[in-house]
């Protein structure tokens, strides 16, 4: 009995894990046709470089810009309190699902690049003042609060296939391990969660559609009119950062480094191969597909402060990664490639 019992359960819980889609398999698990393989890899892989990039668009490189120094208190009960807004930008890069390149015989996608923009304010409240090691060498445990909100204006890029205006959500924590004086520079580590709203880039079908019963994975589209590939997808992003900074006569410099962690429940889509001009054009949908990725970042800031006001002017980097299974190697864009990115923006501090 007590076997049966926990065959049932060990069944029951790996049910919903084996019907769980994954980006990188997901393609060869739903198609035997290598045409369609290859055409559904070429969204997925969309996917899986869009979501990164709009990940670190939103959590940028620093949370607090210009600064990796806890706030602490004031007075003893009054917390530090940091406000600022800013604005990202990515120079993101992806395979141009709207139209398929079809040279000789073989079908591959161009590459599809914009500076991608992101408007958000960061807070930053101090809730313990750390320990004093010695004096003018202190802050040591101190912690602050941290919250985030951005808006990512995509549609302003004035890019045909782009839907939707994005917001995130996030908050975290910031723990120093100094806090910046005269002698010392300032060092932290953070940790946020972000919680990203739903964008679509691409539409395959501007018509109606009906399932066609010889393909279950298949749909006829009404209308002729459509790009190659549709994605759409909203995220959660898990961001840990380690940062060093330090003024001197108004003048302030940090550098960090990060890791984010993004997933992402995706829905695709794409369009089968028309022999003929005149036949119905399929569509092939799948939905709540998985991806999951993890990459290193590393950042710098430049700030100038004037009493209360800072600055601050954001430069990083963050790593690329190995295509996904089956995805064109004639394809123009490289997802080993490193993203750039960067900001601008503004701080408080009382």
């Amino acid at each position: 009995m007590k076997r049966t019992l926990a065959a049932a359960l060990a069944v029951a819980f790996a049910a919903p894990l084996a019907a769980q889609n994954d980006i990188d398999t997901v393609c060869d698990e739903r198609f035997s046709n290598a045409t369609l393989r290859s055409r559904c890899a070429s969204v997925a892989q969309a996917v899986d470089a869009a979501q990164p990039q709009l990940g670190i668009l939103m959590a940028g490189g620093n949370p607090t810009l210009g600064t990796a120094s806890t706030g602490g208190v004031r007075l003893g009960l009054l917390p530090r309190v940091s406000a600022g807004a800013r604005v990202n930008v990515v120079f993101a890069r992806l395979p141009d699902i709207r139209e398929e390149n079809t040279s000789e015989g073989e079908m591959a996608l161009d590459q599809f690049s914009v500076p991608a923009p992101a408007i958000g304010g960061n807070v930053s409240i101090g809730v313990f003042p750390g320990i004093s090691l010695a004096p003018m060498i202190g802050g040591f445990g101190a912690i602050d609060l941290l919250g985030s909100a951005t808006i990512l204006p995509v549609s302003l890029a004035g890019v045909e296939g782009l839907e939707k205006n994005p917001v995130s959500w996030g908050g975290g924590a910031r723990v120093g391990l100094l806090r910046e004086s005269f002698i010392t520079p300032g060092v932290s580590v953070s940790v946020m969660y972000r919680k990203m709203g739903e964008l679509q880039f691409g539409d395959v079908c501007e018509g109606d559609e009906l399932p066609v019963a010889a393909d279950p994975n298949g749909r006829t589209c009404s209308s002729s009119e459509g790009d190659f590939g549709e994605i759409s997808f909203g995220l959660t992003n898990l961001s840990a950062r380690a940062a060093v900074s330090k003024r001197l006569l108004g003048f302030g410099l940090t550098a960090g480094v990060g890791y984010d962690k993004f997933d992402t429940d995706a829905n695709l889509a794409f369009r089968g191969p028309r022999p003929l001009q005149v036949a119905p054009q399929t569509i092939y949908r799948l939905d709540d597909v998985a991806v999951d990725n993890d990459r290193w970042s590393a950042f710098g800031n430049a700030s100038f402060t004037l009493l209360v006001g800072s600055i601050v002017a954001e430069a990083g980097w963050m790593q690329g990664q190995e295509p996904i299974r089956g995805f064109p190697e004639r394809s123009d864009f490289d997802p080993r490639r490193g993203t750039f990115f960067g900001s601008i923006g503004a701080r408080l501090s009382l």
